[in-house]
């Protein structure tokens, strides 16, 4: 009886195949096997028993997409999406009212990612529900559609656990004539060759023509990439990938000279801050619930009761991250902050005049909000950078938003003010001028306290209309 193999590992990608002797097709690795993720079961009979097929057919898509699911980290057109599973929903939005021609051509590529980036596409002849993964920072986030969850690997494990398997595949198709599997075998053994050739467009996720208009000597040494680590993402190629499209190219070059100019500090306290947190931190539930939680665990750690206000600057301070200023006109950067091998930690803010952060209340929103990626993001989803209001992870940043919310007010602060004050108007203001906050802030934790059901109609109509507004005088 064949024997079966265990290709990769139960914690992250695992292919169990037990491979069928078929001289007749020689090199297409016939075998028996079902794929698992995170120990949840992506590809197999329905019943969950193995699936008979050619599995030389997954070898060609790891071959041929390998750059892609190690490197792009970026949504086609700098869609804000949750996630890849919704990245369809969204771009439909996108789509809603554009011309038809457009719309075809930007539908075309869309489908191309997806393909490059679904497990399911590996197979010809053959349906398996959708299990997209895609790359975030140190993380190799997959999401299966027949499980409708999402699993988040390390990113290293990930890759592993696939050579792992392509390895095997790849010796079992090289056979002595030319076939799909020996062409197979050594496209896959070409990876590497390919993947650096791509690495710097997609670490970037610029262009030819940007890269040309940025890089003019097409030096890689310029984005500071070292092929020698391939996969290695840099402080300044993921603040190129999450400025694209959001920043015009002069404004891009000042922000990488910023960077570049960022000496690499140590930053002990806030080291063995994160690490306290990321003990007792569980990545579960929705964004903005994970915000509040680390907000309310950090006021504790601090010994911050509920009523103090809280100073992000001054915490930043303490633990000797250095905040510099700097002036941008005409654009929506907030705010950018490198943390990674070469640079940082350091946070930039935009002080120009129509930027949120150019106000006081607007500039401790902002610090908050990088105080939460600084806590939790580092060795995730965003190792070297991160651009508020660029096109950072959607869910990172709802997460992000919600913890600056309720650092800097908690809800229950906000409810209490409200059912005490003469007015919710005249709560908002309150509560604005003794925490320094937004009234567009306020108005949120008041929205999303327990006192909202409380409230009347106008009053919530109110609180709606005023949550949703850019309010500089105020921000």
């Amino acid at each position: 009886m064949a024997k079966t193999v265990r290709l990769g590992s139960s914690e992250g990608f695992l292919l169990e195949l037990t491979l069928i002797d078929r001289q007749e097709k020689a090199g297409l690795v016939w075998g028996e096997g079902r794929f698992l993720v995170g120990g949840l079961l992506v590809m197999a009979e329905k019943d969950g028993c193995p699936i008979s097929w050619t599995w030389v057919d997954l070898l060609e898509w790891l071959a041929k997409n390998w750059a892609y699911l190690l490197l792009e980290q970026n949504f086609p057109f700098q869609v804000s999406a949750m996630g890849i599973s919704t990245l369809m929903r969204d771009l439909e939005k996108r789509w809603e009212n554009m011309a038809e021609e457009r719309m075809e051509d930007e539908e075309e590529q869309a489908f191309r990612f997806l393909d490059r980036h679904d497990l399911a596409c590996a197979f010809k002849g053959i349906f398996f529900p959708a299990t997209y993964l895609m790359r975030q920072g140190a993380l190799m986030e997959v999401f299966s559609a027949e499980h409708s969850s999402h699993v988040r690997l390390n990113l290293q494990r990930a890759v592993s656990d696939l050579e792992d398997i392509g390895n095997y595949l790849a010796e079992v198709a090289n056979t002595k004539d030319v076939s799909r599997g020996k062409l197979a075998a050594e496209q896959w053994c070409d990876r590497e060759t390919c993947l650096i050739a791509q690495a710097v467009p997609l670490l970037t996720g610029l262009n030819t023509a940007s890269l040309a208009q940025l890089n003019p000597e097409n030096d890689p040494e310029y984005w500071e990439y070292d092929p020698e680590s391939p996969l290695a993402d840099g402080e300044l190629m993921a603040a190129a990938r999450m400025t694209s499209g959001v920043l015009l190219a002069d404004q891009q070059l000042q922000v990488f000279e910023l960077i570049r100019d960022a000496a690499k500090i140590a930053t002990p306290e806030l080291d063995s801050l994160s690490r306290s947190l990321l003990e007792d931190f569980k990545d579960i539930g929705k964004p903005y619930d994970q915000g509040y939680r680390v907000a309310i665990w950090l006021r504790r750690k601090l010994g911050k009761s509920d009523s103090e206000g809280v100073k992000p600057s001054v915490f930043l301070e303490q633990w000797k991250i250095p905040v510099d200023d700097f002036d941008m006109p005409d654009s929506i950067l907030d705010a950018f902050a490198c943390w990674g091998p070469r640079h940082g930690p350091a946070i930039f803010v935009n002080k120009a005049q129509q930027s949120t952060s150019a106000h006081v209340h607007g500039e401790n929103t902002t610090l908050a909000h990088e105080i939460c990626h600084l806590l939790l993001d580092r060795d995730g989803a965003l190792p070297v950078a991160e651009v508020l209001n660029g096109n950072s992870p959607e869910r990172l940043e709802k997460r992000a938003r919600a913890f600056a919310a309720e650092l800097l007010l908690p809800r229950n602060v906000a409810a209490k003010e409200v059912r005490m004050a003469a007015s919710v108007n005249v709560a908002v203001t309150t509560l604005s001028s003794a925490y320094e906050v937004s009234t567009e802030l306020v108005c949120w934790q008041i929205i999303n306290s327990d006192a909202y059901a409380t409230l009347t109609d106008d009053e919530r109509n109110w609180l709606q209309g005023r949550a949703q507004r850019k309010v500089f005088a105020d921000a």
